[in-house]
Formats: C-alpha cells, structure tokens, sequence
C-alpha cells in the first residue's frame, strides 16, 4: 500500500497540499496583520505562535483566548517545558472560516500592538 501510495497518482497529494497552505496562509498573515508575531508553518497542519506580547503562560492565554474570542488554540504547555511560551493551532477549518476567527481576535482586544 506504501509504495501504491507513493508510486501513485498525486493530484490528491498537491489538492491537499493547496488546501493547508491556503489556510496557513490564511492564519498567519492575518494574525500578523492585527499585530501578533505568528511566523509561517512549514510542512504541518499545524501553526505555532510565539505568546503575544503582555502573556507569559500559554493555558492561561488559551484560556482568555478562548473567553474573549472564541478561538481555541492548544497550549504550548501541553507539549512539555520546551512549548511553553507558544501556543499550537491546528489548521481545520477553511479560510473563510479562519478570517472570521482573526476578525474574532481583532475585536476582543486581546493582542496589543
């Protein structure tokens, strides 16, 4: 099955490939353009931020996140001592969807510039 897979057609393959970057693209510039330092994800269906600026716990930033906003990202902390200082999103829903999350963010204030 590995090598059907890999010896296979790949238009499947790129349509995926299309669509994360789509919504990569999506959430890192517009967390970027409403002031957070979000860099681009690199290979992965998920994105990782640095914690904006006035925050040092990541839980406790998901947890405000969440509160004032509505968006729910995964602590850092989760992932051991290293992830602390991040928070990790992972990259599920379209752009449409995504830009109503960053317009979300925008309104509640929660990112100081």
């Amino acid at each position: 099955a590995a090598i059907a897979a890999l010896e296979g057609p790949q238009d499947m393959v790129e349509t995926q490939r299309q669509a994360y970057q789509a919504r990569r693209d999506a959430l890192c510039s517009g967390l970027r353009s409403i002031g957070w330092d979000m860099p681009d994800s690199q290979g992965t269906m998920f994105a990782w931020a640095p914690l904006p600026k006035g925050f040092t716990n990541s839980a406790e930033f998901c947890f405000q996140l969440l509160d004032r906003s509505g968006l729910l990202c995964t602590p850092g902390s989760a992932f051991g001592t290293l992830g602390e200082g991040h928070v990790r999103f992972a990259l599920v829903q379209p752009p449409a969807v995504i830009q109503e999350a960053i317009r979300a963010v925008a309104d509640c204030g929660i990112i100081q510039k």
